[in-house]
């Protein structure tokens, strides 16, 4: 019996090996999703997790927030910010695994545990050590952890240790385990060179199901295969097996790589009925079903890094995540937007016999087009024609470029020269003339005709020397309108040959058109219609007035710059302040889409943008960085994707940011400088760029505009009940229904209920006492009167008295005043006085010295006796001490107290002395005192300095001495 098992399992694989001719076949059969689809890639680097660059595993929980080993430990992306959770030991996280009830484990060295997420939204680390008695172990590192059947199986090379709840069993290896996996729901695990085992998940045990051969000692994958009883074995050096549960047995398929290509597979999936296998330098490769490599395929060409770590498919949405040695890259096979030519700006995009142009910054480019295997595109340049083309037509069959060199025919994909004209824009056909065109040059139009396979430029027309890019003939008659981005619109009448301008009409910002700047003109619903930055217009001829095209400025917004419209069938395809759209007008609610196109804003090639509608459902659309072709009705499946508000912060200027809780019906402090909140929605394709709309009930009565901030803050909110709502969506068009978060903002004390009733106690209180204090004052009103009228009585009496007053203080000072006139007066006559003495005084001294000398002189003893009787007789009656006590009253009268206040000062001061200061209070000079005091000058000197002495002055201040003294006394 077991023989005839072991020829069934030969047959098979012989089988297998015959399947291994047709695979071609098979490729080209199941792989068709991979051959019409370029993936989107998207490249996660250091600058976006700001963490270590190597990844090892990851899982997404249920709500869409995506988990990365990395390491330096855990990464969680919610599809707007990375946030690293690291473990106690600092340790990489080589293992992550999201359970049926949508808890995460992590697996790291001696460490297994959980990613938990705390009530402010933020994640961390909850370790099972203690709880599960693991801390004293020596663990190692966990590669993988599982779930199988209620058990979470974690696997380091030494043992298997499976968690049911809090119970723990441990399963030692022979020698190591070196992979393990589950398939079709079985758990198996290698252990080197003993075989690979199955877990017994009832006895908590291995037992060998398959023998593997010496030379298999590394497998990588565990896989399904289309029978359930097989599972596909693929080895690290590439050593394809078949593993039959029914036989037990394992058969050496091939080896995928030669000996001298040193390539190693590290990890594999399997993915839309093909296994894709990430390689030590090859990046991610295909293998089908018969086991056959597809090298030449380029749908992960453009990975960013050849090392392929981990692979994490999400089959479902048609994505597959690559952790890589450096980074990590989003591969998504359901974006509606395929690149599919890169580092040139497109100016021109035309297809014919199936054959793709563009008409670049570069020069042209060419490839075999067929919109159902854009994966075969292969562009090949055009030579001879570097530089900036323009245009690319088709007329007469006959492919013509106009390019900044001039007028192009291609023959063979080989250029020639028409003309020797530089600078034209585009060849237009003349309605009414057969093989008749212009050439819309850089400075004029040029006339070019065809004429049995030979094509001739001549010369540009006379009479219009502008640049004539945008152009519109009139029907089939000899006029055309051009439009000049700068200088305006300009209308032309040609003559019958066609060969010169006879009249010209320029409208600039005149006849309805408010601006010259930015006005193009184009056909519409077989209309000559002009769009601006004010609008959509038409030409009135009758008026000669431009008016509002009415129709369309009720679907375009008129404050916006159309700048191109493109009608196809139903669609009418737009180009509106450098967004791209497009409105079908069979539909009654006409609806215009432009979130699609969104990620070409900034990126159009401005006045020269290229829209090439492939189908109804298709479209190539050509910008600075490239060629782009949207899927408009193959976008993803329909998805139930939420919002989530991931954070709620507030900050006290000048502090910083403080989390708050993220429960409903919670109460935050009523001090808020700056209230935000952060939000996301993880559901969404990541590498599509979102918008949120926001409200805040109690704040804002209508959804705000749409916004790519993740985040929404309010400043100084007041207090009251709020409710905070966001919802999101893409640019691919998908939607998330919003999120909610109620909270409310206490009034302070202040402003309690309790504080009111205080408030209104306080008011009555207060009534009632302004009311007692009102009567009171009213009585003291009264009481005051009375008082007036007491006080008035008495303020009459005062009034006498104070009149009488009055005129005793009138006559006190006119007594006053002829006191200081009678002492002003005395004190000219102590002054006339004082000098009358000084004079007699001089006189006298003069008289009686000279009679003293005459008496010396005569020579008779009688007339000598007879002059000195005289003499004597003079002597006699000089001024003596009667003429100084006269002084001294006058000056007493004058200079009340001054001598008591010299005595009071000395009491031993002489009268002589006394009378000495009054002649210096009279600022007489020394040689005028000498005379009246019978001394010399040198005599007065003396006086003084003793006088001085005596009051101790010194006789710099004795005069202001002395002045001093009368002021005492006054």
């Amino acid at each position: 019996m077991i023989n005839l098992l072991h020829l069934l399992v030969r047959i098979k694989v012989l089988v297998c090996l015959i399947a291994l001719a047709c695979s071609s076949c098979l490729v080209a059969q199941e792989n068709e999703f991979f051959q019409r689809i370029i993936p989107k890639i998207t490249h996660y680097t250091r600058e976006d997790f700001e963490a270590d660059s190597q990844f090892w595993t990851m899982t997404e929980d249920a709500e869409g927030v995506f988990y990365f080993g990395n390491n330096d430990g855990i990464l969680v992306f919610d599809g707007e910010r990375w946030q690293k959770v690291t473990l106690p030991n600092n340790s990489a996280v080589r293992s992550l695994l999201t359970d049926e009830n949508n808890k995460i484990h992590a697996g790291g060295f001696n460490e297994i545990g959980l990613i938990e997420k705390d009530s402010e939204g933020n994640y961390y680390y909850k370790s099972r050590n203690k709880p599960l008695d693991l801390e004293s172990l020596n663990l190692e590192y966990f590669f993988q952890v599982h779930e199988f059947q209620e058990a979470i199986i974690y696997r380091s090379f030494q043992e298997l240790i499976v968690v049911r709840e809090n119970n723990v069993t441990h399963i030692k290896a022979n020698l190591n385990f070196i992979y393990s996996g589950v398939v079709n729901g079985h758990f198996y695990v290698q252990d080197q060179n003993h075989g690979i085992f199955e877990f017994d998940p009832k006895s908590s045990s291995l037992k060998k199901i398959f023998e593997t051969p010496l030379n298999l000692d590394n497998i990588v994958a565990f896989l399904p295969t289309d029978e359930l009883n097989e599972v596909l074995v693929l080895t690290k050096p590439g050593g394809v097996y078949l593993a039959n549960r029914d036989t037990n047995t394992l058969e050496f398929i091939k080896e995928l790589f030669l000996e001298n290509e040193q390539e190693e597979i590290l990890s594999a999936v399997n993915f839309n009925k093909t296994y894709l296998l990430g390689t030590l330098s090859s990046g991610i490769i295909e293998l089908n079903s018969g086991f056959q490599l597809d090298h030449k395929r380029s749908t992960f060409s453009k990975l960013a890094n050849s090392t392929i770590l981990f692979i994490y498919p999400q089959e479902n949405q048609k994505r597959i995540w690559a952790m890589m040695n450096s980074g990590i890259d989003l591969i998504e096979f359901d974006s509606p937007v395929s690149q599919l030519f890169e580092n040139s700006s497109i100016a021109d995009i035309y297809i014919h016999k199936n054959i793709l142009y563009l008409a670049t910054n570069t020069g042209v480019f060419y490839s075999a087009f067929d919109s159902d295997h854009i994966e075969k595109l292969s562009f090949q340049k055009i030579p001879n024609l570097e530089g900036q083309a323009w245009s690319i037509q088709e007329q007469n069959d006959v492919i013509l470029i106009g390019h900044d060199k001039g007028l192009f025919r291609l023959d063979q994909f080989k250029p020639i020269r028409i003309g020797n004209t530089y600078g034209i824009w585009k060849v237009i056909p003349i309605n009414g003339k057969t093989n008749s065109f212009f050439a819309a040059g850089y400075s004029g139009l040029y006339p070019l005709t065809y004429n049995a396979g030979n094509w001739k430029l001549e010369d540009k027309i006379s009479g219009f020397d502008e640049s004539s890019r945008d152009i519109v003939q009139i029907g089939e008659s000899n006029s055309f309108w051009i439009c000049h981005g700068y200088k305006g619109v300009y209308h032309l009448k040609l003559n019958e040959r066609f060969d010169r301008v006879f009249s010209l009409e320029h409208f600039t910002d005149q006849n309805g058109l408010q601006s010259a700047f930015n006005v193009n003109v184009t056909l519409y619903n077989k209309e000559i219609i002009f769009t601006t930055n004010t609008g959509i217009y038409t030409f009135d001829k009758n008026n000669s007035q431009f008016i509002p095209y009415t129709s369309l400025n009720k679907v375009l917004n008129p404050k916006l710059n159309t700048r191109k419209l493109i009608t196809t069938d139903s669609k009418v395809w737009f180009v509106q302040d450098d967004e791209v759209g497009y409105f079908d007008t069979s539909n009654e609610d006409i609806t215009v889409n432009k979130n699609l196109f969104l990620n070409l804003k900034g990126n159009l090639n401005r006045g020269m943008e290229s829209i090439l509608p492939l189908s109804h459902d298709q479209v190539l659309i050509g910008a600075t960085n490239g060629l782009f072709l949207y899927n408009l009705y193959e976008n993803n499946p329909d998805i139930r994707a939420t919002t989530q508000i991931t954070g709620m912060l507030y900050q006290k200027k000048p502090q910083a940011f403080t989390r708050l809780g993220l429960m409903n019906n919670q109460q935050l402090t009523n001090v808020i400088d700056i209230l935000r909140f952060e939000f996301s929605a993880p559901q969404l394709t990541p590498s599509s760029q979102k918008e949120f709309q926001f409200k805040l009930e109690g704040v804002d009565s209508e959804w705000s505009e749409w916004s790519t901030n993740p985040y929404k803050e309010y400043t100084h909110p007041i207090p009251g009940d709020y409710i905070f709502k966001v919802r999101s969506r893409n640019f691919m068009g998908q939607t998330a229904s919003e999120a909610s978060l109620n909270f409310t903002i206490p009034h302070p004390w202040y402003q309690s209920k309790a504080a009111y009733l205080f408030y209104i106690l306080c008011i009555i209180t207060i009534t009632f006492v302004i009311i007692k204090l009102v009567n009171k004052k009213i009585e003291k009103e009264r009481q005051k009167e009375k008082l007036t009228a007491q006080k008035s009585k008495k303020l009459l009496e005062l009034e006498i008295e104070q009149l009488k007053l009055e005129q005793d203080k009138a006559r006190i000072k006119k007594h006053k005043e002829e006191l200081e006139i009678d002492n002003l007066v005395k004190s000219k006559e102590l002054a006339n006085y004082t000098m009358l003495l000084v004079k007699k005084k001089e006189i006298f001294t003069e008289t009686f010295n000279a009679l003293k000398d005459f008496r010396n002189s005569l020579k008779t003893q009688t007339a000598r006796k007879r002059l000195q009787d005289v003499l004597f007789n003079l002597n006699q009656h000089r001024m003596g001490e009667e003429y100084l006590n006269v002084f001294d009253i006058h000056f007493e009268k004058v200079h009340e107290n001054f001598f008591n206040h010299l005595k009071e000062i000395d009491p031993s001061i002489t009268k002589r002395e006394l009378r000495l200061c009054a002649f210096v209070k009279m600022n007489l000079t020394n040689k005028e005192i000498a005379p009246l005091l019978n001394i010399s000058t040198r005599g007065v000197e003396t006086a003084r300095y003793r006088i001085r002495k005596k009051l101790k002055v010194n006789d710099e201040s004795f005069n202001s001495y002395l002045e001093g003294l009368e002021s005492i006394s006054n």
